[in-house]
């Protein structure tokens, strides 16, 4: 019997957009899954969803808390040999998970990715991003860009029992994701399946367009940093995050003493990303020179 796969899908809104995420697992070419929708306090109708796919799937309802919260949740229910995840606006390509488990049981990988493509559904276009270098030792990456998009991973459930303070960032409302993948990759090496295997779909108000939010969450795994949680961190990755932190502390003066309206302090927020965002590019550039990968081997890619 094909592996158990637990499907983690957070929910806020765009219900019918959930209904095209979870036929694209029910579409798979792998047939051994649970898919655990948690709804994290959405004020949309979902009565309709629920008469479709409620004797399917796993469903819990919960107070608005953000992702990371809905993704813990889920995470305490799931029960599958590999853990994945897909959010509610995206879908997987048909083969996605077959392709993705075999490769992971050829080369033993405890975690893995795949390529993807951006997709924008109002003028049906797609768009290949490149992620061919994510894989291998990525941890000091993975604290600047790592381009492992999250409905692309699959982790085996073993490693969240081997590491059970593996869990998402309640704190960070975007970013959390990459937040845990630093902590996994500190233990152990990422796989990259190249074939694109997922689309994301792009929409003009995503959340990572933010720089506000953003800095939020930089902000959060600067404290992570300072308190010890990540280990191993070079001195140029903290003196890039005490820089996003300053600015963080810039935006609060002026929110809080100044009284700046919220548009203007997104474009102080840009402003004060530029310095951090160079220092990443040009930190990014070093380690694609010098780093020398350590999990480079025959088909593990």
């Amino acid at each position: 019997m094909d592996k158990k796969v637990s499907v983690i899908i957070p929910f806020y809104n765009r219900v019918d957009w959930l209904c095209d995420a979870v036929e694209s697992v029910l579409s798979q070419t792998h047939d051994n899954f649970e898919i655990i929708v948690v709804n994290d306090g959405s004020p949309e109708d979902v009565e309709d969803f629920l008469s479709k796919y409620g004797s399917i799937i796993i469903y819990r309802f919960k107070e608005n808390g953000g992702p990371a919260s809905a993704r813990n949740l889920a995470l305490s229910l799931a029960t599958g040999d590999y853990i994945a995840f897909l959010d509610s606006d995206d879908v997987w390509m048909e083969t996605k998970t077959r392709k993705q488990i075999a490769f992971m049981d050829q080369c033993g990988a405890v975690w893995s990715h795949t390529g993807y493509l951006n997709w924008y559904p109002a003028i049906d276009k797609l768009v290949l991003k490149n992620n061919a270098d994510d894989y291998g030792d990525v941890y000091f990456k993975s604290f600047i860009s790592l381009r492992a998009n999250t409905p692309a991973i699959v982790i085996k459930r073993e490693c969240f029992e081997m590491l059970p303070s593996l869990l998402f960032n309640e704190k960070m409302r975007i970013g959390e994701d990459s937040s845990l993948w630093s902590k996994i990759a500190e233990h152990y090496p990422l796989a990259l399946v190249e074939e694109p295997l997922i689309k994301v779909r792009q929409r003009g108000n995503n959340s990572d367009l933010l720089s506000l939010l953003r800095f939020q969450s930089k902000v959060e795994i600067f404290k992570d940093i300072k308190s010890g949680i990540y280990r191993r961190i070079p001195r140029t990755v903290t003196i890039i995050y005490s820089h996003y932190y300053f600015g963080a502390k810039i935006i609060t003066f002026f929110r809080e003493k100044i009284l700046m309206k919220e548009k203007h302090l997104e474009f102080l927020g840009k402003v004060l990303w530029v310095i951090p965002f160079t220092l990443e590019r040009l930190y990014l550039l070093f380690l694609k020179k010098y780093r020398i990968k350590e999990f480079k081997l025959k088909g593990v890619r």
